[in-house]
Order: C-alpha cells, then sequence, then structure tokens
C-alpha cells in the first residue's frame, strides 16, 4: 500500500509493523549493533556516500561482517522510497551482532534498513534557541555510532529536572558533545568544536565546510571555562540541521538571543539540503 512504511530486513522488503528480531539477537541483549540515520529530501538521500562509510567504519570497529556494496544498499532505499512513496523521510541503517548461540558470540549479522516518518521540531527552537545542562559523562566508544545508548536515556530525568532541551557532555573539563548530537561555539567570530572523543557528525562535517568560506574554524579541545565566554552556541544533527544554544547551566550565552553567525550557517545549511 503506498504511503505505508516499509523495511529490509535480510534480503526482504517487508511492512515496517511486521519487521522483528530474534530474542537471542546481540543488539537485543548486548547492545551490540551499530546504526546509522540520515534524512531524505526530494526523494534523495542526503550525503549518502559519507552516511555508508561512517557505517562501515562503524562496523569494522565493532568487527561486524558486512557483505553488502553501496550499490546494492542505493538500490534498496531507492525501493523502499518508491514503495513508501514519500520523498521525504528518515533512513536508520542496523548492523547487529546476530543470533547469539550464547549471549556473547557474534553469529551472522542482521542487517535492515528501514524508512521513517522524517520528525517534526517545533519551529520556535530555531527562532528562539535552546537551554541545555551540562553533565559529566564520555562515550565508552565514541567514535562509533552504535546503539549503545544506555547513559542518554538514563539521564533523560536530567532534562526534566532542569527543565533543559538536552544535555551537553564534558569528561575531565573537556566539552564534547550532546547524546545525539555535535556541539559548536562561536568566540570572536571563530568557530570551535571538538576535535577528540566525540562522534564525527555527518552534518558536522559539512558545517565545518560552509564555515570556512566565512569564518576562522577550529577543531580542538574545547575546555569547560570556555563557555562563559561564548558568544553564540548550537548543536547540529541530521534530523535537526542546526538548533542555536542560547544558555547552558542558566547561564546565557552572549546576549542570550539567537546569534547572526549562527543563523548564517542554518541559513547555507538549508540552502545545501534544499539543492537535492
Amino acid at each position: 500500500m503506498k504511503g505505508e512504511y516499509y523495511c529490509f530486513i535480510n534480503g526482504k522488503i517487508i511492512p515496517s509493523e511486521q519487521a522483528f528480531v530474534h530474542i537471542s539477537d546481540l543488539g537485543l541483549l548486548r547492545s551490540y549493533a551499530v546504526f546509522d540515520y540520515f534524512r531524505v529530501n526530494n526523494g534523495k538521500p542526503f550525503m549518502l556516500a559519507q552516511h555508508l562509510k561512517r557505517f562501515r567504519n562503524s562496523a569494522k570497529e565493532l568487527r561486524l561482517p558486512f557483505n553488502y556494496t553501496d550499490q546494492n544498499i542505493k538500490d534498496i532505499i531507492e525501493q523502499l522510497i518508491e514503495k513508501t512513496n514519500k520523498p521525504t523521510a528518515g533512513i536508520r541503517l542496523v548492523l547487529t551482532g546476530g543470533n547469539s548461540k550464547n549471549g556473547m558470540s557474534i553469529a551472522e549479522p542482521n542487517f535492515f534498513i528501514a524508512i521513517e516518518k522524517l520528525p517534526d521540531y517545533p519551529e520556535e527552537l530555531y527562532r528562539e534557541g535552546v537551554h541545555l545542562k551540562t553533565f559529566e559523562y564520555q562515550r565508552e566508544v565514541p567514535t562509533v555510532k552504535s546503539t549503545q545508548y544506555l547513559n542518554a536515556i538514563k539521564h533523560e530525568p536530567i532534562k526534566k529536572q532542569y527543565n533543559v532541551y538536552d544535555i551537553l557532555y564534558f569528561y575531565k573539563d573537556e566539552v564534547l558533545e550532546v547524546p545525539r548530537n555535535n556541539f559548536f561555539i562561536f568566540k570572536d567570530d571563530v568557530l570551535v568544536t571538538a576535535k577528540e572523543n566525540v562522534l564525527k557528525g555527518i552534518t558536522r562535517e559539512q558545517i565545518l565546510k560552509l564555515a570556512a568560506s566565512d569564518f576562522k574554524v577550529e577543531e580542538r579541545k574545547l575546555l569547560l571555562d570556555e563557555l562563559s565566554s561564548a558568544d553564540e552556541a548550537f548543536i547540529s544533527g541530521s534530523t535537526k540541521k542546526i538548533i542555536p544554544v542560547v544558555n547552558i547551566d542558566s547561564h546565557p550565552i552572549g546576549n542570550g538571543c539567537v546569534g547572526e553567525n549562527t543563523k548564517r550557517l542554518m541559513l547555507l545549511f538549508d540552502q545545501l539540503i534544499n539543492q537535492l
């Protein structure tokens, strides 16, 4: 049926509500799985090659065998877009450790590609910006996009407790990332983001390229005490794009409003997406 969401799983395309993994799957038992997620605009995947490269790197890091070629995956995604008839959507790739006999050994991986409704975010987030709360934590394997989000979910109540949009991780005074997005500041018209111990987001990569034509860009260690002197800040991700940050730990960033440099990058990034 046109409009229904579909999923490719282990060689078959079926309605998403019929897609299941076995109880012995290591992704379920041990969170031993990798994933990637990206948007589809006007029926075209955004930065597909970059996402597939990261997906392969994540699988390699976890020693998960993966035999699909990029062309295989492109063809499957095209079929899902056509079958679902959703020109704007999200695509999720997942590769698990497979159905393990003993709950520890990697088996034949389960691989699926799901096409999903792209999340909607309120316009006021982009217009007014959001608040963050710092929290000391570093992900175990930050360079791998794994399904292990135990601490991110565990920390959800902190967001409600402090009435903030998200948590900003730091470790040993080094500012890192938010659970599902990268983090940036502008300081004296210089764009700064963490270089190490973070997931190298595809949106992050594009923002750095876009910014290089207008601003000085620094990938380096970003210290916690630099937040108080930041002029602007924002987070970035595949679905959120660029969301301004106007307050951290109840202290305003700059004048507490969305900055002009951030607005400039938001415009450039939207133009990049709309070129699809």
